[in-house]
């Protein structure tokens, strides 16, 4: 019987989420001026993200009260896994 873990293996870009995925910010592959912007909108490692919508080339997420739009080089460097 095999269980199922959520490690880095099971990790994808969240420019690979679906509309109506429920996901876990696993790891930030990017520099810290991009760490940072993340972190001031509120996308950290272990928030947990709703994807809502894309948009064109963005992604559009939600998690607790807020909604933004994640560009698509920014979501590429957004590695999640599900939730």
């Amino acid at each position: 019987m095999a269980q199922a873990t959520h490690s880095i293996d099971s990790s994808y870009s969240l420019a690979r989420a679906r509309p109506g995925d429920l996901v876990r910010v696993t790891c930030v592959n990017a520099d810290n001026q991009l760490k940072k912007r993340l972190v001031s909108m509120g996308v950290s490692i272990n928030s947990r993200l709703h994807i809502i919508q894309r948009r064109g080339n963005a992604t559009v997420v939600g998690f607790d009260a807020s909604r933004i739009a994640i560009g698509a080089g920014m979501s590429q460097q957004i590695m999640v896994c599900a939730v």
